[in-house]
């Protein structure tokens, strides 16, 4: 388990700019279609892992990158996409 304390997200998956100083708290992400709770998910995993698996490979509904890349992917500044995440692992945990 980690605990995720900041999140910075810049020009990402339609994100323009969001900071989240979560302090060590849980949340949870609510919002209507198309507010980008998805990118904030899709942040996380890219922080974690390099990669956003429902976005390609096995498990993804059959999501046609050439169809929905535009919508997805879209920033006028790839160059200053930034994924920022700081989180630490509570004592005891491995």
């Amino acid at each position: 388990m980690i605990l995720i304390e900041k999140l910075e997200i810049a020009e990402f998956r339609g994100i323009k700019t969001l900071t989240l100083d979560l302090n060590k708290k849980s949340f949870g992400i609510a919002g209507p279609n198309g507010t980008g709770k998805s990118g904030i998910v899709d942040a996380i995993e890219f922080a974690l892992t390099g990669s956003i698996t429902r976005l390609g490979g096995a498990g993804t509904a059959e999501i046609s990158v050439k169809a929905h890349a535009p919508h997805v992917d879209f920033t006028k500044n790839p160059e200053k996409a930034i994924v920022k995440l700081t989180a630490r692992a509570p004592k005891g945990c491995r």
